[in-house]
């Protein structure tokens, strides 16, 4: 990427702040830093699967979506011989050995693998759920990272409402009753009677505090409404940022820029501490990259995911492959050194190659691990289940019959074979055996997927890798970035050399487009399959 810094490809950002963006920052003070840690887009739990030693695990944290908040979390332990499964969250830096007593999880009835447990989140922020599992083959634990956050506004329940309203108004008369008997009566010899005097003096002391109760009653409702106002108005607030497309000799360049207050001034400690801010910690690389950048066309028939490098310290810019002109949707997946992660999300609109693309694979690219798929064969739930890949393998899609619900475990598994039908040879990409994007159709919902779940390597490298003695900001980061996670092979999730699965529920209905990626020789290779999810969720099937 050193040509394009010498070619002069350029972001401008505002540095300065507006009048506006300091009221907001001051009154939304750290609620909004726990809405600014979402990652992905419109699916808040977190899924994952791997190994807690000798057993094979697949854990669901359901967002508890206010914080403080009970989640639910359910662990399948895969095999027999299981004596005791139990869980407790830890708050990132927080030691270990202050953490809570762990949490026996119950078997849930009718499925004699799968345990679930309630845990309390009590603070927004990073954190790790970690399991232990006991039995015959020993005891082995696993960390998952989870993100508190909160994603909804609960309302009053209208009968607990009255019943809060009936005692308040009982308070505040029996208050009233006390001020009054106590000025008229309180120095009065036993049997003597109150005086008009006192009697008066007795009313007016009743009026005077009647008006400072309910300039107190009205000062803390108009705080409430004002708080509920910021906390509804910023409820799924993200980082601001902007996606800009220019021109750098035949290179299309596109940059996506954070123009967030919050970020551009996370140096100014003052600033952010005058603002209600906790600071905000550096960047840290994931699968080994800083960032990973989704560009989708709004017909969806255009896609691709590349791995910007940073231009300065809030833009990160890369050269486009040869998408077709159109409007699309930019996403920015960022992990930062406390464990939060962030998507940033943008729109911009892309212009014609400067040279018609002859085939979907360039010679040479920015970056090795960047790959695109340019409106090829499509797979769906209820037509096709294999497509052609562009090196003349095919994928599969290798599902039941049953229809895909709302919130009930997706059945996402997938095959590779070669153009001559043998099962493929898969290679790991990025660390990973497979990722998959899904992208609602209307944009509602993004998900970055591996066979691990939806958790980053950055993010699960910051559980493991955190140490005590992390207090300086920037020191846990280098140890990540030169320890080269991206290195690490993890499970394809799959039961053949071939095969891919992703543990994932759908958080909505609707019709949904699912890229998946693998690596065969040396070469990227991109499938999209379509599907559509319903909203009846029998209790049955349902995977909590």
């Amino acid at each position: 990427m050193g040509q394009l810094d010498e070619a002069g490809a350029t972001v401008t950002i505002a540095p300065s702040l507006t009048r506006r963006a300091r009221r907001i920052a001051a009154s939304l003070g750290i609620v909004v830093i726990a809405l600014l840690t979402s990652a992905h887009v419109g699916s808040p739990d977190t899924w994952f699967e791997g190994d807690a030693g000798p057993y094979h695990v697949r854990i669901v944290v359901r967002s508890p979506g206010v914080v403080p908040g009970l989640s639910d979390v359910t662990i399948r332990v895969m095999g027999a011989g299981v004596t005791r499964v139990t869980a407790v969250p830890i708050q990132a830096g927080a030691a270990k050995d202050a953490a809570p007593p762990p949490d026996v999880a119950t078997p849930v009835p009718g499925d004699a693998e799968l345990y679930s447990v309630q845990l309390w989140l009590m603070a927004v922020g990073a954190y790790s759920i970690n399991v232990a599992v006991e039995g015959t083959a020993g005891t082995g634990t696993v960390a998952v990272p989870v993100t508190a956050i909160a994603t909804r506004r609960l309302e009053m329940d209208r009968t607990l409402g009255l019943v809060l309203a009936g005692v308040g108004l009982f308070l505040t008369v029996g208050l009233l009753t006390l001020v009054g008997a106590g000025v008229r009566e309180s120095v009065l010899a036993p049997g003597e009677t109150p005086d008009p005097t006192r009697r008066n003096r007795a009313r007016a002391a009743v009026v005077g505090a009647g008006i400072i109760v309910a300039l107190l009653l009205y000062g803390g409702w108009g705080w409430w409404q004002s708080e509920d106002a910021g906390f509804s108005r910023f409820l799924n607030w993200t980082f601001a940022s902007e996606a800009t497309v220019s021109q750098v000799g035949d290179d299309r360049v596109l940059s996506l820029a954070i123009t967030d207050s919050a970020w551009l001034m996370r140096n100014d400690q003052g600033w952010l501490r005058r603002n209600g801010f906790s600071s905000l910690s550096p960047l840290i690389p994931d699968h080994g990259k800083l960032m990973h950048m989704f560009v989708v066309r709004d017909d969806k028939r255009a896609f691709a995911h590349l791995h910007p490098v940073p231009q300065d310290s809030s833009a990160f810019v890369v050269t486009l492959p040869p998408l077709p002109a159109g409007h699309y949707r930019v996403y920015g997946d960022i992990v930062r050194e406390n464990g939060m992660t962030h998507t940033l999300v943008s729109d911009v609109d892309i212009s014609a190659p400067a040279v018609a693309p002859a085939t979907g694979v360039r010679a040479a690219t920015p970056d090795p691990d960047d790959a695109w798929w340019l409106a090829g064969s499509v797979g769906s739930r209820a037509g096709e289940r294999t497509i052609a890949l562009s090196d003349g393998s095919t994928m599969t899609w290798v599902h039941s019959t049953e229809p895909l619900l709302v919130e009930h475990e997706a059945d996402l598994q997938f095959t590779v074979q070669g153009p001559d039908g043998s099962a493929a040879s898969l290679e790991p990409y990025m660390g990973m055996m497979s990722h998959a994007m899904i992208v609602r159709s209307d944009d509602s919902v993004f998900v970055h997927l591996h066979p691990t779940g939806s958790i980053s390597m950055g993010t699960q490298s910051v559980v493991e890798m955190r140490t005590p003695a992390d207090t300086v900001s920037g020191m846990l980061g280098r140890r990540i970035t030169e320890s080269d996670m991206s290195a690490m092979t993890h499970p394809s999730g799959g039961t053949a050399q071939n095969t891919v699965s992703f543990p994932f529920a759908f958080p909505s209905p609707g019709t949904y487009r699912i890229w998946v990626q693998v690596k065969r020789d040396g070469h990227v290779l991109t499938g999209a399959f379509d599907t559509d999810v319903l909203p009846t969720v029998p209790s049955t099937s349902k995977s909590r």
